[in-house]
């Protein structure tokens, strides 16, 4: 009997030093969504955790009607959630993919079907205030300041609406600031120009 007992109870302690080296090890996925615009977004994840964070990391390709498989690009979703939905959108001759970024922001991933070329455009803290726009406007912020967010609202007929939101004191932790910031996809080059802060 208490040799019994001393195999269950070294089971459950086997159990539980093998859970502890594995917690934190890569998980892997797969999604196929089927797009509004026609064919399959194919989506390949890895999720890593720590102690402290986790993310998804996902590669993207666009299975056309026809059958081609275009490689779009990858995106991230750092402490958020991967919801599966993504839809691609179209603007006149372009396909735009919004997707997470890294830190707090999102993206778009913007291309061509017929030339198969894609580029990113994150909308991170940086960019948004090193444009012309945000500076002759001179909003007062803490660009080196924890911790601001760029995440995109609606995406619609080019133009990409996302809220900004920034810090304003290093002594107050929650005295945060917000804008309304828009961009309009050039419709030559594809990329998102800034054109509005409210």
């Amino acid at each position: 009997m208490k040799k019994g007992c001393l195999i269950i109870i070294l089971g459950f302690a086997a159990l539980i030093i093998y859970g502890l080296f594995t917690a934190f090890d890569p998980e892997y996925d797969y999604a196929e969504i089927k797009q509004n615009i026609g064919g399959t977004l194919i989506c390949s994840s890895v999720y890593n955790a720590d102690h402290h964070d986790w993310e998804y990391e996902i590669s993207y390709k666009y299975k056309t009607d026809q059958g081609s498989l275009i490689d779009i690009g990858y995106g991230t979703y750092y402490t958020r959630e991967w919801n599966k939905n993504e839809q691609l959108l179209k603007f006149n001759n372009w396909i735009i993919l919004k997707t997470g970024g890294r830190f707090r922001t999102d993206k778009v991933i913007i291309g061509n079907l017929k030339t198969k070329n894609w580029a990113e455009y994150a909308f991170t803290p940086e960019k948004i205030e090193k444009d012309s726009l945000w500076q002759t406007l001179k909003i007062s912020s803490l660009l080196d300041a924890c911790c601001p967010e760029a995440f995109i609202d609606t995406i619609s007929n080019g133009q990409i609406e996302l809220h900004y939101k920034f810090r304003t004191s290093y002594t107050i932790a929650d005295e945060y600031d917000q804008r309304k910031i828009y961009y309009r996809i050039k419709n030559s080059t594809g990329q998102p120009i800034l054109t509005k802060i409210e």
